[in-house]
């Protein structure tokens, strides 16, 4: 059987490649038998199973669908599509981080707004680990960047969700980091779609390639 991180690597631009840390997580979320889930096991929620109201949960590890990034960019040139990909669902709203090779050959975690929702358009880190460690915090959602001065249990209308304190165990005793208190202390500055100018790389590219 193809595991949950084979499936999401293999869902990815040939390009683009599964960072080792992600698979590490996605191996450990599949050990425990709590945390993938769906019909086809599918789907990489930062709770195990049981734990919290699914129905609350709006953050989750998915593999890429082919079409997502050509639907985003409203193009299917390779030399666009190919370089980006999504990766993490970040909020009701379709919002996704996903991992963009920038014009170094660098992968860099990066931010694709819904568009309709959050226009959060920007590079969030070019750290895996730090990318784990901004999604242990324990915000709700990640796709509304006033929030990310927040600490998560003071956003407003917050359905009570704990912290996500088995994924919080792990990241800190594999890795040998703390975890943030706000996302303020890992993205920043921010860019969004609808911003004249920026010095952010991937809404640089973005306009650069939308033309």
């Amino acid at each position: 059987m193809t595991s949950f991180a084979d499936k999401v690597a293999q869902s990815f631009p040939s390009g683009i490649s599964l960072p080792d840390e992600l698979r590490a997580l996605f191996d450990w979320m599949e050990s425990t038998g709590a945390f993938v889930r769906g019909r086809n096991a599918d789907c990489a929620m930062l709770y195990p199973l049981g734990s919290v109201e699914e129905e609350s949960l709006m953050m989750f590890f998915t593999p890429a669908d082919a079409e997502d990034i050509p639907a985003w960019f409203g193009t299917n040139d390779p030399d666009i599509t190919n370089r980006v990909t999504k990766l993490f669902c970040t909020g009701g709203d379709g919002s996704y981080a996903g991992i963009w090779l920038d014009d170094d050959g660098k992968q860099q975690f990066v931010h694709l707004g819904s568009g309709s929702g959050s226009v959060l358009c920007c590079v969030v880190t070019d750290d895996p680990v730090d990318f784990l460690r901004l999604l242990a915090i324990g915000y709700e959602e990640l796709c509304w960047p006033e929030h990310y001065e927040l600490l998560p249990e003071d956003v407003e209308d917050r359905d009570g969700l704990p912290k996500p304190v088995e994924l919080q165990k792990w990241v800190k005793t594999t890795f040998g980091v703390s975890i943030p208190r706000t996302a303020s202390e890992i993205v920043a500055p921010i860019a969004e779609m609808t911003d004249k100018q920026s010095d952010d790389p991937f809404w640089r590219w973005t306009e650069k390639v939308g033309g």
